[in-house]
């Protein structure tokens, strides 16, 4: 007696059809993601969010710029702040120009409210603050602490430290 005849597959297997089906779903999802994104960046809302972000940024980066400069202004001297912020410039702030917000429009040269300091003041008291900053028309204020720390609308919590500028 002749053992029986095993079968053979004919077409695609489950394991086959289950994939394409998986690659085609995750395609589509793709492409409804692309399509999502490409409309959202066109939205005016959306330039302007990502715009008031830069300029947060450029702020940010100005306030480490003038806080050292502040450290250096008080190594020279004994401790002491600066009665104003234009006693840095230029010997401890070569640019003038970082003392003005990029999301200042008024003539003022100074755009940061200085709050000078005495020597044992806590390490957690403001130093400096930018009040320039809108999001949805709401003020979003800029906060720089003595210790170099940044507190403002744009960070998780309200709160964005960037170590690296102490």
């Amino acid at each position: 007696m002749m053992p029986p005849e095993v079968p053979t597959r004919r077409g695609m297997s489950c394991w086959t059809v289950g994939l394409l089906s998986c690659l085609g779903a995750i395609a589509l999802v793709v492409a409804g993601l692309a399509i999502l994104f490409i409309y959202t960046a066109r939205r005016p809302e959306f330039k302007q969010a990502m715009s008031t972000m830069t300029q947060v940024a450029q702020c940010q980066q100005n306030m480490h710029e003038i806080h050292a400069a502040i450290e250096r202004y008080r190594q020279r001297n004994k401790g002491e702040y600066p009665k104003s912020l234009n006693d840095l410039v230029p010997r401890y702030l070569p640019e003038a120009g970082k003392l003005k917000c990029p999301a200042d429009v008024s003539g003022e040269p100074v755009s940061y409210r200085y709050f000078p300091l005495k020597k044992d003041s806590p390490e957690t008291s403001p130093l400096l603050q930018c009040d320039h900053h809108k999001m949805m028309n709401q003020k979003m204020p800029v906060i720089m602490l003595k210790n170099g720390e940044v507190l403002s609308g744009s960070g998780v919590g309200g709160r964005s430290s960037s170590p690296g500028y102490d």
